[in-house]
């Protein structure tokens, strides 16, 4: 079955993105344990050929089966919709993943192609194995036009009305103004099964920034109230470049947890203003 309505009215639920090692370098069992405080995760897989010839179901499970900790949802390796034997090989891959984590989102980026090359084949070959499976692919915000679905207006206009494909709506990839992510918090909250969470500047390249980052152009405050009063029911995953991850833990826990927030502000570079550390506890459906 695909995502149901009681799943995505069961509540927010606050996640951390966490990269599996594919090519070694680092314990998957000690990254996962450093987050194990937050209750949840997105696992996220990279390289398309690393991750067919050097990831096993069973490397990547069984941590999950000493820790506290589960996965909200998978991040597919970034394979290529035109190179669609390569893709659809990841894909099978990625399901007894996903089953073995009793997770039933997978997002996916929507790469270069032309919608009208690979429609069919979604329909034909991709959709059978999504309803055997009961997984829902979450095909994730882009601006870029040369993507088969550029951003969440041609996420959406795909997506509805077929029951196991959604929106995953990332904050930094759209370069919108805070009033259009607003906007599109509520216009598309019925297709959107996932969020990918961080701030981003103003020049080219600052993305993924902490959520009050003082660097930051985008508003949580605003954008998590939007999020939990739009009715959107799923995981909002902290998705941080490599030198702020060691804020990702009190970011995650201040979306219910308040008070760590609540003691602290910011000059932001962009003006005078000052950032104010968003109140997220008090949001409703957080939790």
């Amino acid at each position: 079955m695909p995502v149901s309505d009681a799943e995505r009215e069961s509540g927010i639920h606050v996640t951390i993105r966490a990269a599996f090692p594919e090519g070694g370098g680092y314990s998957w069992r000690d990254a996962l344990a450093a987050y194990e405080q937050v209750g949840a995760v997105e696992v996220a897989f990279y390289r398309p050929q690393l991750f067919l010839e050097c990831v096993t179901v069973e490397d990547v499970a069984t941590p999950f089966s000493t820790l506290s900790l589960r996965a909200a949802s998978i991040h597919m390796a970034q394979a290529r919709i035109g190179r669609f034997d390569e893709f659809l090989a990841v894909l099978h891959k990625t399901i007894p993943i996903a089953q073995a984590l009793d997770c039933r989102l997978v997002v996916v980026h929507p790469t270069n192609a032309r919608l009208a090359d690979v429609e069919h084949k979604i329909a034909s070959v991709v959709d059978p194995l999504l309803v055997q499976a009961g997984i829902t692919l979450c095909w994730e915000t882009f601006a870029g036009r040369r993507r088969f679905l550029s951003g969440i207006e041609g996420i959406a206009a795909f997506c509805r009305g077929k029951p196991y494909h959604a929106a995953c709506y990332d904050t930094s990839h759209l370069h919108k103004p805070q009033a259009e992510v607003l906007a599109d918090v509520a216009g598309y909250a019925d297709c959107i099964c996932c969020f990918h969470l961080s701030n981003r500047g103003t020049q080219a390249g600052q993305q993924h920034l902490p959520l009050r980052d003082p660097q930051g152009d985008l508003d949580f405050e605003e954008i998590l109230t939007a999020i939990a009063e739009s009715g959107f029911g799923g995981s909002l995953t902290l998705e941080y470049l490599p030198q702020f991850h060691d804020q990702l833990v009190a970011d995650a826990l201040g979306c219910t947890h308040p008070r760590g927030y609540r003691q602290c502000s910011t000059t932001s570079s962009l003006g005078n203003r000052m950032a104010r550390p968003p109140a997220f506890g008090n949001l409703p459906g957080l939790g």
